[in-house]
């Protein structure tokens, strides 16, 4: 274990040059970037060995004067070499122990600046089974390879970083140095803290580059590539992930002045998300008279509970009235509303459209309704046999002497009132009855009945008892006859001759 604090000291110790202007003759000419990155890959991996060694001393050669490093803890800060020599001093006496610590490379990227006389570097190297993620910037002095400036931090799952976040035991790393922020960079401190609150800027840099990188602040999160990073932006934006500053920017140009770094604690904000306290550690690339972003590395540190809500303090970050204008066009979505109201005019109309229907429906069910017109006729079908047959006789008693005085001479005359007769048919139905008492004169009585209907205005209870078959007897004058010439004849006959007595 003190070994590995040996290792990570070390390594904090390949940081450092700040100095610019004096060094700038000792530059010499330009370099192949190729060659370039191949020297700085050599210079990053002596450092592991050197730091693997636990031995301060042999490293002074790869530390440049004076060193930047920021982590892997929450006060682990260093701006000269000699104070990271010291920290570096002080585990491997602390600890007793000489054991040499296992390192080795992860995922070693290098990229030469413009020139070949400085390069920037990103990995994820294990310690003991203990990953690490680094950032490094690297220059060049006459000829030789030097750690600049770097960032280290742990990078734990996912899943520790959420249940340290509810014990606010998450902090950002590096706080225990002094920020010191150079004029040259200024530019590159402009657009990083334009970044924070308007990621969509970040974004447009990393797009630009040939090998851009972004390292998150947990397990696995290294995205490289134009096409990776553009995903991974889309996601973040969808997110609303913003940042505040939670303390003092700091920031360095090397001394060929093709690199910028910048770096300052802040808060992470996100929709979906609880607040983050994280550093920020920048690399910037020379882009004609700006600066554009070419690696992005997040790092958070885990302390003791409560540490971290210190910096939670500082939200809402001034990103926030950025994202309002996405508000402002919410006002559209109220029109939206609006047109809800319009909906239910439409349903009210709607409502008012179906008596529409009903009025085309209606013919339909008034069709519906004349069948009903004749049902009242089936029941008066049923009534009048039951009618015939009690009336019938009291009417042949009656009327028979009427027929014995009209054979002669009215009989023409009432079949010339046969045709009104069709209309008081209701009350002279049951006479048709009578009529068949001749066989042969049959269908003559049947148009005598139809005088008949004097004397029935006479007789007034008798129509009265006639009204209810009338509809009956009009739909059954032809089929009725043929039934009772059969069974009427011989009540005639019986009946004739009563009268005769």
């Amino acid at each position: 274990m003190h070994a590995r604090w040996v290792a990570l000291i070390a390594i904090a110790a390949c940081a450092g040059r700040g100095t610019p202007a004096p060094e700038a003759p000792k530059l010499g000419p330009e370099v192949d970037e190729k060659t370039a990155e191949a020297d700085a890959k050599g210079l990053v991996l002596e450092v592991y060995t050197m730091a693997g060694t636990g031995k301060a001393d042999n490293l002074m050669g790869l530390l440049s004067e004076p060193l930047v490093v920021f982590g892997p803890r929450k006060l682990d800060a260093t701006a000269t070499r000699a104070d990271a020599l010291v920290a570096l001093a002080k585990v491997v006496v602390a600890s007793g122990d000489k054991k040499h610590a296992i390192l080795s490379s992860g995922s070693l990227g290098v990229v030469a600046a413009q020139g070949g006389r400085s390069a920037w570097a990103v990995d994820v190297i294990s310690i003991d089974g203990a990953p690490l993620a680094v950032t490094a910037v690297l220059t060049n002095n006459d000829d030789l390879w030097v750690v600049d400036a770097a960032t280290l931090a742990r990078t734990p799952p996912r899943a520790t970083v959420k249940q340290e976040l509810k014990k606010e035991a998450v902090v950002p790393p590096g706080l225990g140095a002094a920020a010191k922020a150079d004029a040259r960079a200024s530019g590159a401190i402009e657009k990083f803290q334009r970044g924070l609150g308007d990621p969509t800027s970040w974004g447009d840099d990393l797009d630009t580059r040939d090998e851009p990188v972004v390292i998150g602040p947990s397990a696995g999160e290294v995205t490289r590539g134009k096409k990776d990073i553009k995903k991974l932006w889309a996601k973040r934006l969808k997110a609303n992930v913003r940042a505040t500053l939670v303390g003092e920017i700091s920031g360095s140009v090397t001394p060929d002045g093709q690199l910028a770094w910048v770096t300052a604690p802040v808060t992470r904000i996100a929709d979906d998300e609880e607040l983050t306290p994280l550093r920020v550690f920048a690399v910037y690339e020379k882009d004609g008279g700006g600066w554009r972003l070419t690696a992005l590395h997040e790092s958070l540190a885990i302390d003791s509970p409560g540490e971290g809500a210190a910096f939670k303090k500082f939200a809402p970050p001034p990103a926030a009235p950025k994202v309002e204008p996405k508000k402002v066009d919410e006002p559209p979505k109220v029109a939206a509303v609006k047109p809800t109201t319009n909906d239910k005019q439409d349903k009210k109309l709607a409502k008012k459209k179906p008596p529409v229907e009903d009025e085309e429906e209606a013919p339909r069910k008034v069709a519906k309704k004349s069948p009903p017109v004749e049902e009242p006729k089936k029941v008066t079908k049923k009534q009048p046999p039951a009618d015939e047959e009690e009336e019938a006789p009291k009417k042949v008693v009656k009327k028979q002497p009427v027929v014995e005085d009209d054979e002669d001479e009215p009989r023409p005359k009432k079949k010339k009132k046969q045709k009104p007769v069709v209309e008081d048919d209701a009350d002279e139905a049951p006479k048709k009855i009578k009529k068949p008492v001749d066989e042969d004169e049959a269908p003559k009585k049947k148009k005598k009945k139809k005088p008949v209907v004097e004397e029935t205005e006479d007789e007034e209870p008798q129509p009265k008892k006639k009204k209810k078959p009338v509809v009956e007897d009009d739909d059954e004058d032809e089929p009725r006859p043929k039934k009772k010439k059969k069974k009427k004849p011989v009540e005639d006959e019986d009946e004739v001759e009563v009268t005769d007595e």
